[in-house]
């Protein structure tokens, strides 16, 4: 099992970057893809990839409240991660912690990296 401890804080972006109500799909040096959310005044950064197949979310809708899976229509609440079709999977959620105006994003070292390329 992976835990924090084995994890490393990397530099995501500028906090301002993603408004309220926003998402930006960002890809760390290592490959590993990581949407971020601001939903009502609070970041959120979560495994950039769909865990149906893989897809990634770089264009993945987002409303303001639901992140939607382009590929399939998965539908991910962006407070939680949790599915909400299906209500059986969801998006790994990573911590963010801001200093001096950048965000960082703590990332387990296993954890879901890459989408397929299509």
């Amino acid at each position: 099992m992976t835990t924090l401890s084995e994890a490393a804080w990397e530099r995501l972006c500028a906090a301002d970057d993603v408004w309220e109500g926003e998402m930006s799909f960002h890809r760390l040096p290592d490959g590993t893809a990581v949407i971020l959310v601001n939903t009502a005044g609070r970041l959120r950064a979560f495994q950039g990839i769909c865990p149906h197949q893989d897809n990634t979310l770089e264009d993945a809708d987002f409303d303001g409240e639901i992140i939607t899976c382009p590929a399939h229509m998965w539908e991910f609440d962006a407070c939680s991660g949790a599915g909400i079709n299906p209500t059986n999977a969801r998006l790994t959620e990573y911590p963010t912690e801001v200093r001096d105006g950048e965000l960082f994003v703590r990332v387990p070292r296993s954890h879901p990296r890459k989408a397929s390329q299509t």
